[in-house]
């Protein structure tokens, strides 16, 4: 074999090797991101599990770590869904998004709707597209009607680190002292509002 027969053959080899470098990188990103959104939503599961195991304790507080975000990242968006005695009723919806995946499906519970019967869990956690959300719901119990009142903030300096929540004391109105536009509270006697407070640190 002449050296030049020896440099063709490796310059070929060079340009396999080379044109599968970008395949390999982009499946090893791929594996790395679908870990992290798998601990993603590990996450969102705990946290809603904590919040409700905890449900009616008032002045439970835990802090849960938060997993290490590289390819994607926790975001929130905060809504007054109604109000009871006057005072407004909030759903803060956490989100972890990623541009890497595509999530679709329900990952807690089985119907994503405002208002759900148990034993549906007050906290439905759904995947669409690049985010999986976790989301408040009223939950029926006969004729009482459960909900989560979700407020949020980042403490100051927080590095985003782990997740404090806080369950205040429940409180119960009667049906005709809550609003929630668009939901049928029709057989609904009263309405039990639980005051939860989620802070990132």
């Amino acid at each position: 074999m002449t050296s030049l027969e020896l440099l063709i053959i490796t310059a070929f080899a060079l340009l396999a090797i080379f044109a599968a470098v970008p395949l390999v990188v982009q499946q090893i990103y791929q594996y790395q991101a679908l870990a992290e959104a798998r601990a993603g939503l590990a996450f969102l599961n705990v946290l809603a599990d904590g919040l409700e195991s905890d449900m009616g304790a008032a002045y439970a507080q835990k802090v849960l770590n938060l997993p290490s975000f590289r390819f994607g990242g926790l975001d929130f968006s905060t809504a007054e869904v109604g109000r009871c005695g006057g005072e407004p009723v909030y759903n803060t919806t956490l989100m972890y998004r990623s541009q890497h995946l595509s999530l679709f499906g329900q990952f807690r519970g089985t119907r994503w709707a405002r208002l759900v019967e148990a034993p549906e869990p007050p906290l439905a956690i759904y995947g669409w597209g690049t985010y999986a959300s976790m989301a408040v719901r009223l939950v029926k119990y006969g004729a009482v009607v459960v909900v989560l009142n979700v407020t949020y903030r980042a403490a100051p300096g927080a590095m985003g680190v782990g997740m404090y929540y806080e369950v205040r004391a429940p409180r119960t109105y009667g049906v005709d002292q809550c609003v929630f536009p668009g939901v049928d509270l029709s057989g609904v006697e009263a309405v039990v509002v639980m005051p939860v407070r989620l802070e990132l640190r």
